[in-house]
């Protein structure tokens, strides 16, 4: 008999560190529970669009922005584990290497070490056709979390089950602490009325080691 997995759409955008510490967590998650994860686009320059927020976050969220219209290309010919190939490339470049990740000689070495063509990396400047791509999976995200989230977004039952932003880890728990906060989150996510915990952030963003890709 084939395994069978639970699903989740995980939602990213690699220039968050949060979401990378999360998504880390979840790639951690999945491996000892068979959680089959969907690697969804959420661009951060798209939903803070109007917003005065400092030059330095514009930046980044541009660089973000081009860096997902090329996972959005790997994913029509590569599919989701292409995605989640290169988040895990320009994951490391961003977060470890402190790159350029809209910068096309990085966006080129990240395809590289997946395997995939790097004229892939023309995507970055197709906003015609790529960001329409991404523009769906985000309003598949607000439908499920609201428009008042960002990344981490993570949305239970492939999809269809309740979403939520979260959660913000730093630094994220391994092995069977991870599970346990998992089981936690997931059955907070299921309660119809339930919206928020928070509490303030005393320390930045602290990474795992950094995958070899």
């Amino acid at each position: 008999m084939s395994e069978v997995k639970d699903t989740v759409d995980f939602y990213w955008d690699v220039v968050c560190p949060w979401c990378w510490i999360t998504s880390r967590w979840m790639e951690d998650v999945a491996s000892q529970r068979s959680i089959e994860v969907n690697w969804k686009f959420f661009s951060l320059k798209k939903i803070n669009e109007g917003r005065d927020l400092p030059e330095r976050f514009k930046i980044s969220h541009a660089q973000g922005l081009r860096a997902l219209r090329v996972a959005a290309a790997v994913r029509e010919t590569y599919g989701n584990e292409g995605v989640r190939k290169l988040y895990a490339a320009l994951g490391a470049c961003k977060h470890h290497d402190e790159a350029d990740v809209g910068e096309t000689g990085t966006l080129k070495a990240a395809l590289q070490s997946c395997g995939f063509p790097t004229d892939l990396a023309a995507a970055a400047d197709d906003e015609t056709k790529w960001d329409a791509v991404i523009d769906a999976d985000m309003d598949a995200a607000k439908t499920k979390a609201g428009t008042d989230v960002g990344v981490p977004l993570i949305v239970l039952d492939g999809g269809e089950g309740p979403g939520f932003f979260g959660p913000v880890l730093s630094p994220a728990p391994t092995g069977e602490e991870a599970v346990t906060m998992w089981d936690a989150m997931v059955a907070a996510g299921r309660v119809t009325g339930f919206f928020e915990f928070k509490r303030s952030r005393d320390v930045g963003p602290i990474f795992g080691e950094r995958p070899q890709v």
